[in-house]
């Protein structure tokens, strides 16, 4: 039984993971201004500093599965940004 608790926090912090970084790129860093710079490359630095976080969240092995799900949407979320700029 505790290791289906254990396997069910993991599912919990991985779908957390994945909307707060989905979120963070796509929604919120859009919206911040820095000088004159294009909105897509916000975003690319948010996804980029993301990335770290959820690499040291990983590595530390504290919240490891929040930090794929972050490192796994903020990812795919910066390289869909990209494309639709590059298109």
């Amino acid at each position: 039984m505790r290791y289906l608790v254990i396997q069910m926090e993991n599912l919990l912090l991985l779908a957390l993971g994945f909307i707060a970084g989905w979120l963070v790129v796509t929604i919120i860093s859009p919206r911040v201004v820095v000088a004159s710079l294009p909105a897509w490359l916000v975003s690319a630095a948010v996804a980029t500093a993301l990335l770290a976080l959820g690499g040291r969240l990983v590595f530390d092995g504290t919240f490891q599965a929040f930090g794929i799900g972050l490192m796994a949407s903020s990812f795919s979320s910066a390289t869909l940004l990209v494309y639709e700029v590059v298109r």
